[in-house]
């Protein structure tokens, strides 16, 4: 297990620091994550489940230890579970289409690479 400012990384699960309410700490399984996106100081978690999960952590918090386990950082607000990535396509305006519908911004100086990836993520 990894630990970086309160917030640990499992095999297979991130444990999420604890929020201002009174939930206290929350486990959420990596492969429902979809994407992260970042709002301000604060990291909203978008799940395979249409949840949407919001901590106190900033998102490069997060991506510097879910970068080694799948994430790409698509763009300075968003990191993507590369485990979606096959079934996301990137849409004429260079914004990325997510499974649900949802659109979400790819940084200019990432399209290329974000393609080369999905192309080896679709022969696997």
């Amino acid at each position: 297990m990894t630990a970086t400012a309160g917030l640990v990384v499992g095999e297979s699960v991130v444990y999420l620091p604890r929020f201002q309410t009174k939930r206290g700490e929350r486990a959420i399984d990596l492969k429902q994550i979809v994407y992260l996106s970042a709002l301000s100081n604060y990291t909203i978690f978008h799940l395979n489940t249409g949840e949407e999960v919001m901590t106190t952590l900033s998102l490069s918090s997060y991506a510097l230890l879910l970068e080694t386990r799948g994430f790409i950082r698509v763009h300075k607000s968003n990191l993507l579970n590369g485990h979606y990535l096959g079934k996301c396509r990137l849409v004429r305006s260079g914004e990325l289409m997510l499974p649900n519908g949802k659109v979400i911004e790819v940084a200019r100086r990432r399209r290329s690479s974000l393609k080369k990836i999905a192309k080896e993520k679709g022969k696997e």
